[in-house]
């Protein structure tokens, strides 16, 4: 049984971030008015909106981590037209360690992701981790 086309570009998506692949994401997995939402209140929180944002977003967690920082997706969960994914976050900072968990929650149009909503299980620890 193959793989479904939705779980596949989120999983691809993690598998080129963990790479730094951001040319990659940018022309294959993203959509050209694609949002990502960062909750919280640290200096990461906002509403990312385009490739540029979303792009200088994830370079930006990479160089406050030297590039440490990984999503390795436990699980998909499968709705219409998004993909959940569960995972745990890993990732060093000026000598911390950030170990969570949570679920990303994509939305799926044209075979690209066009909205990503992040739900931490501690958004206090993310909060403080990239203060």
């Amino acid at each position: 049984m193959s793989e479904n086309p939705s779980v596949t570009i989120a999983r691809d998506f993690y598998n080129a971030l963990a790479k730094g692949d951001l040319d990659s994401i940018r022309s294959d997995q993203l959509a050209d008015d694609v949002v990502f939402h960062v909750p919280g209140r640290g200096s990461l929180a906002a509403e990312y909106r385009g490739k540029d944002q979303v792009l200088g977003y994830l370079g930006r967690l990479g160089e406050l981590t030297e590039n440490t920082i990984r999503f390795e997706p436990d699980s998909f969960l499968l709705g219409e037209d998004t993909v959940a994914a569960v995972i745990r976050v890993r990732g060093e900072r000026a000598g911390r360690s950030l170990d969570d968990r949570g679920v990303q929650v994509f939305k799926i149009a044209g075979g690209k992701i066009a909205e990503r909503w992040s739900y931490p299980y501690d958004p206090y620890v993310i909060d403080e981790f990239f203060a």
